[in-house]
Formats: C-alpha cells, structure tokens, sequence
C-alpha cells in the first residue's frame, strides 16, 4: 500500500471537518441531550484538523 499524498491527506481533512462541522449542527438543532464531553472532543477533533490542513497548505500550496 502506497502512502496517501499531500493532496490526498488535505481531502480527507477537509471531509473530517465537514462532518465534524455536520454533526454538531445536527446535535445542537436536536432536542435530545448531547453528552458535553464528546461535543468537546469533537471540536477539539475538527481544530485539530484544521490546524493540520492549514499546515499542510502552507508547505504545498497550489500554482498560481
């Protein structure tokens, strides 16, 4: 199995923070309780990615 590219790797961080970004919406609209530690875990889940994709833009960014 080959390693995933840059471009590989920031597509799927962009997918983890989409759905990150999903799923809290999709909680906080709900009227069922949330458990407040795993909302916590998931933003600090989808700053994490955040921080790593824009890291990865920084070292590969795209031709002008």
């Amino acid at each position: 199995m080959e390693p995933r590219s840059d471009r590989q790797e920031m597509a799927l961080l962009a997918i983890l923070i989409a759905c990150g970004e999903k799923a809290i919406e999709a909680f906080q609209a709900s009227d069922n309780p949330v458990d407040s530690d795993f909302l916590a875990e998931l933003q600090r889940v989808i700053e994490r990615s955040r921080d790593e994709l824009v890291a990865l833009r920084q070292a590969n960014p795209e031709p002008s």
